[in-house]
């Protein structure tokens, strides 16, 4: 686990300072992912694009966010979720304000 921590390190930095305490965590297997746990207790969580987070940043490609009702966690219904192929932290951030509004529709 550390080692998947310390590949996305920056990211994780950047989400913290914009106030989502991001955490990187496996989903079951080997399958990584940063978790994002909510006021009320949904969850959002954060994978490649097309796939479980790879562990080794160099192969990391887009990104994909999807919000978790706290029944859930993240092996239920997902409430909204959407991707992008842009990998960086920047663009991570515009995806997760995009699912979040998309959930209040």
């Amino acid at each position: 686990m550390a080692v998947g921590q310390a590949e996305y390190q920056d990211v994780i930095d950047a989400l913290v300072a914009a106030g989502l305490p991001a955490s990187f965590t496996q989903t079951g297997g080997m399958n990584a992912a940063l978790e994002i746990p909510l006021d009320g207790g949904h969850t959002l969580l954060v994978t490649d694009a097309e796939d479980s987070l790879s562990w080794a940043r160099a192969e990391h490609e887009g990104w994909a966010v999807a919000l978790f009702a706290p029944e859930h966690a993240y092996d239920g219904e997902v409430l909204a979720a959407d991707r992008t192929g842009d990998g960086s932290a920047e663009a991570l951030r515009e995806l997760i304000d995009r699912v979040l509004r998309a959930a209040v529709r």
